[in-house]
């Protein structure tokens, strides 16, 4: 009689089982990395995709924005069309993706600026856009998508998700195959 005929052997059962509990805490993980990666891309690619533009907050007057580092999407429209009451962006300097976020009092389009709520005024050039939506919980994964080592972090965090759902999937494979195996041999 063969080691694998008796299927009640305790030993086999418990290493089976160890496996089983390998493979479902590796899938567990390689999800939940997965899922962090997708909440940390996605805000950021998919409004591209539709024409807007996303930057940082770094300073909200308006006080509806959130803290500090939110992302907000913004959208570029007519100059004409800023109207009170309207958020816009204001870029802080050219090489930053912080935005300074105001109301809008009023717009002259002969001196190409916009009056803000606050008293000042900004020119066109220095407008990035329309603020039409905001992420402040999801924004602050979604800035390591804003720098090299947060390019480089997420792409990490993408890598360990797939490599632990392919040692799941390994892990799988090989519970099938010793299963399999234990009733073939049975079977002869």
């Amino acid at each position: 009689m063969s080691k694998y005929a008796n299927n009640g052997n305790k030993a086999d059962r418990q290493r089976m089982d160890g496996k089983k509990g390998k493979r479902r805490m590796f899938t567990a993980f390689g999800y939940v990395l997965m899922i962090v990666f997708l909440l940390t891309v996605l805000p950021v690619v998919l409004p591209a995709i539709f024409g807007y533009h996303t930057h940082t907050v770094g300073t909200d007057a308006t006080g509806n924005i959130s803290n500090h580092g939110s992302v907000v999407y913004l959208k570029a429209v007519d100059k004409d069309s800023y109207t009170e009451g309207n958020i816009v962006a204001v870029q802080e300097s050219d090489s930053s993706r912080d935005v300074d976020v105001y109301y809008v009092d009023g717009n002259d389009s002969t001196a190409q600026t916009i009056t803000l709520r606050d008293g000042d005024t900004a020119a066109y050039d220095k407008i990035a856009g329309k603020v039409v939506a905001k992420t402040p919980l999801i924004g602050y994964l979604s800035q390591l998508c804003f720098s090299v080592a947060g390019i480089i972090v997420t792409v990490l965090i993408f890598a360990a998700g797939l490599g632990m759902m392919m040692y799941a999937n390994k892990i799988g494979k090989e519970i099938n195959d010793d299963h399999y195996g234990q009733k073939r041999i049975i079977s002869d």
